[in-house]
């Protein structure tokens, strides 16, 4: 018991670093992306605010269920990771749960209804399904008891949380260098989920071969 305690707590530090990142851009997001469109102000509504007036309720719903993943998702995690405060963490997980069946409807609706072109539509399309199939694997593992594959799937729907950030932080990169906002959000659409999912597979395999060694 003593050897594994020694173990696991040196890696707090690191756990605790990438949560705080993830939270501060989280935090950052919310301010600067999802603050200006609960003004309902037409003419001060948010990145694409004419096309997304019309459906200004339904991107409500969607920024509500997000937030509330955004930001007990970091304290779910960490309460997994350390294994500290289990009934917390089990409350909090049904609140994340929520949170995300919330925001996906509504990135559904979104999605299906965007006049901005079928490709943009379905990078939206994809990442609210990424979403809906990453947590919902999470319930069904921990209903199962598989404590180490509700662990991955935890992981990798927060990732999928996460993907508004990205996705704000790739269009505006790419509007920084002449590209295109029609195309650049285009592209940031696939890739602010797909690409941070392709990149945190590799990394959860590593642990599972390091730990057959």
């Amino acid at each position: 018991m003593a050897t594994i305690a020694s173990r696991a707590v040196p890696r707090r530090w690191p756990l605790l670093g990438m949560l705080g990142v993830a939270l501060a851009a989280g935090l950052l997001f919310w301010v600067i992306a999802a603050l200006p469109y609960l003004s309902l102000d037409p003419d001060h509504f948010g990145l694409g605010g004419p096309a997304l007036w019309p459906r200004r309720y339904q991107l409500l719903v969607h920024i509500a269920g997000g937030t509330l993943a955004l930001f007990v998702g970091p304290v779910q995690l960490w309460l997994g990771e350390t294994r500290s405060k289990l009934a917390w963490h089990r409350a909090l997980g049904n609140v994340y749960l929520v949170g995300v069946a919330v925001g996906a409807a509504g990135a559904y609706y979104l999605a299906l209804s965007t006049p901005s072109g079928w490709l943009y539509a379905s990078g939206l399309f994809g990442l609210a399904v990424a979403w809906t199939v990453t947590t919902g694997m999470a319930y069904l593992a921990i209903r199962a008891r598989a404590i180490e594959q509700h662990r991955e799937w935890m992981i990798r729907s927060f990732v999928v949380t996460l993907a508004f950030v990205v996705f704000r932080a790739v269009a505006v990169g790419l509007g920084t260098v002449g590209v295109g906002f029609a195309e650049a959000a285009s592209f940031a659409a696939w890739a602010c989920w797909a690409v941070p999912l392709l990149l945190l597979e590799p990394c959860l395999q590593w642990r599972k071969l390091r730990a057959t060694r």
